[in-house]
């Protein structure tokens, strides 16, 4: 993976420092870290500052049409940091397998000890016999019909694969000559303030209620949360009542398979899955904690070893057919896609032996973390959340929208900063 020609490496140095040049506006004051307010950061443009593209230094191609190498780096040095932006091709590795690959050039420049890199053991056996666990909740059985089961959201054929992927390049592209609306990439910071506040306020709602039907305490996770806030308070905020809305997550099931603590494979252990959370209108008549504890019961059950097992099954039997998973009805407005990153502490990394400390720039401490996802021709999936943690404790929100879900941010655009 490292040498040859399947490792790509370039740098670059530009006599500039980095945030009068960057796009993203990641500093923050210490009243909006420490607030309870979320602070909307759209992209600086304009003269003097660089486009994404450019500020990954060619990690992500204008088309990406092509493939290219498994494994690329690309370091930009400027007068105050330094950028490193990794690159990989998704049919290799998923979110956890970026994480290990960073993790271990991190290693490497400390001298520690790395795993021993061996093939992946799914080449020749079947994942989902390699699933190892009981189920700790009840699951019904797929005939059931649980949205849990892929087999319930994918369409065949080639006639109904180019057909989507034709809507995708059109809406995409469309965009562009003012057809349609373009999508719009912003960053939201929630304080981890407002996270508490919020998971405090929904988790006691959900005790209250499960304490009165005599039922356990079932704890929400800060994602459940911004997840539900997301969903209800913002996006689909002023939207058609009868719009239905599914909600697209990617689970790992990575712990599930045994694995020795000495070696390292790279393989992808992950699904998409939609969570169905109904119309816009039945959304609307629901507390935010309801919300929030209908996606907790649905990742729970979708955790399961049993619904892992039968998923990869199922995916294993329509090896060579055309398949394309979908939203209820195909209508991708209402199915927006959450992607957690915040599992992967890449802001704890710190790559201070690459630097010559002597000279006074300063450590290798993450100053911010940016991952990103490219489809071919750079289609935008829309709308898309991807979280990931912030240095002080709260999480950044990559979000890619149309301007019409953007509108259910406006009450909360007085704490942008004003674009240089």
């Amino acid at each position: 993976m490292t040498t040859g020609s399947r490792v790509d490496f370039r740098h670059r140095e530009i006599a500039s420092k980095l945030h009068t040049v960057s796009p993203l506006d990641f500093e923050l004051t210490a009243t909006e870290r420490e607030g309870n307010k979320p602070v909307v950061r759209p992209y600086r443009t304009g003269d003097g500052f660089l486009d994404i593209t450019e500020l990954s230094f060619d990690s992500t191609s204008r088309s990406n049409l092509i493939v290219g190498s498994l494994f690329a780096i690309r370091v930009t040095l400027f007068e105050d940091a330094t950028v490193i932006a990794f690159k990989f091709s998704h049919f290799f590795v998923d979110g956890e397998g970026c994480y290990d690959i960073v993790c271990q050039y991190n290693n490497l420049l400390w001298g520690r000890k790395l795993p021993k890199a061996v093939p992946p053991p799914g080449i020749n056996n079947s994942l989902s016999k390699m699933i190892t666990g009981e189920d700790t909740v009840p699951v019904d059985p797929p005939e059931a019909g649980g949205w849990e089961y892929i087999r319930n959201w994918c369409q065949f054929g080639l006639a109904d694969l180019f057909k989507t992927v034709a809507q995708g390049i059109y809406q995409n592209y469309a965009a562009k000559f003012g057809v349609v609306e373009l999508g719009v990439e912003r960053h939201i910071y929630l304080p981890s303030k407002f996270i508490q506040e919020l998971q405090d306020s929904c988790q006691k709602e959900i005790d209250q209620l499960r304490k009165g039907n005599g039922e356990g305490i079932i704890k929400l996770s800060k994602i459940d949360v911004m997840s539900a806030w997301w969903i209800k308070q913002r996006i689909y905020s002023s939207f058609r009542d009868s719009l239905f809305l599914s909600v697209g997550y990617a689970f790992n099931f990575s712990d599930r398979v045994e694995k020795d603590p000495t070696e390292k494979y790279f393989q992808g252990h992950y699904f998409g899955l939609y969570i169905p959370l109904g119309t816009v209108g039945e959304v609307r008549a629901q507390s935010l904690a309801m919300i929030a504890l209908k996606i907790r019961n649905h990742v729970a059950v979708a955790k399961q070893p049993s619904v892992i097992r039968d998923n990869l099954d199922y995916l294993e039997s329509t090896q060579g057919r055309k398949i394309l998973p979908l939203p209820k009805g195909g209508d991708s407005e209402g199915a927006p896609l959450f992607s957690s990153w915040n599992k992967f502490p890449f802001e704890k990394l710190d790559f201070s032996p690459a630097l010559n400390i002597d000279t006074g720039l300063g450590t290798g401490k993450v100053l911010f973390n940016n991952p990103r996802i490219a489809l071919p021709l750079n289609i935008s999936w829309k709308p898309k959340l991807l979280f990931f943690n912030d240095v002080d404790g709260g999480v950044w929100c990559q979000s890619m929208q149309l301007p019409s879900h953007w509108k259910g941010f406006e009450d909360i655009n007085e704490y942008e900063r004003p674009l240089a």
